[in-house]
């Protein structure tokens, strides 16, 4: 009886797709950092980029994939894929972000935001809030050693302490920012897996400066604290740090 063989990609050929796929996702990832295709706006259509980079299509859709599994592009319905900006039109809060302009004023506006609400908390915190901020503190660390996303943890432990800065228009600020955070934070964490790690580990040793000053009641340490770690966030944005 004759059968109808399938051709399986040998194992060398699949390794040359993996690194194409990596190679079109770093050029895209590396075009919407540089501004190049701005936020909101619309891809080229599969065909245009497959001619672009001088790919298959199949090497395309893996691209866009993982982009899109990233948080990096949204894709409609009928209408192609598009690069995100984190947040939502229509609902409450702030638009999404709209180009690299845009992100470096967020960057911005939120240093000017935080740094007051760390020394704040510092001068009001409680000997229990700091025993519950060192749990989440230790929290996060450990998934860090454990090589776990952190992004969902790292904007509960900035709006914590906005919390206890006990200043309502900052607290409802942040909450209103947090889409763009998760945006940014999946932005970083594409930057590359080693360079990721690193940053986390980064991440970590400047939150944990951030506690130690609030622990300390060291409102001007605290602030001081806040400003080097979001100076540091906006350098592994723009720098890759």
């Amino acid at each position: 009886m004759n059968t109808v063989s399938k051709e399986v990609p040998s194992r060398g050929e699949a390794a040359h797709a993996r690194r194409l796929e990596n190679q079109v996702y770093e050029r895209l990832l590396g075009q919407i950092r540089s501004g190049h295709y701005t936020l909101g706006a619309k891809l080229p259509a599969e065909k245009d980029l497959s001619a672009e980079h001088g790919v298959s299509r199949p090497v395309i859709r893996a691209a866009l994939a993982r982009l899109r599994e990233d948080g990096l592009i949204v894709s409609r319905q009928g209408a192609g894929s598009f690069i995100s900006g984190g947040g939502d039109q229509l609902g409450a809060g702030y638009a999404p972000l709209q180009s690299i302009d845009d992100i470096a004023a967020y960057i911005g506006f939120r240093k000017m935001l935080e740094v007051e609400s760390a020394g704040l908390a510092a001068q009001k915190v409680t000997r229990e809030e700091v025993a519950a901020l060192e749990a989440m503190l230790e929290d996060m660390e450990a998934s860090v050693r454990e090589g776990t996303s952190t992004i969902d943890m790292d904007a509960r432990f900035h709006v914590r302490i906005a919390e206890l800065s006990d200043n309502r228009f900052i607290l409802d600020t942040l909450r209103m920012l947090r889409p763009q955070m998760f945006f940014i934070g999946k932005f970083v964490r594409s930057l590359g897996s080693t360079g990721y790690r690193e940053g986390k580990v980064s991440m970590g040793n400047e939150h944990r400066r951030i506690f130690d000053a609030i622990a300390a009641g060291d409102a001007k340490a605290a602030r001081a604290a806040m400003a080097e770690h979001i100076e540091a966030s906006e350098r592994r944005v723009f720098k890759g740090e």
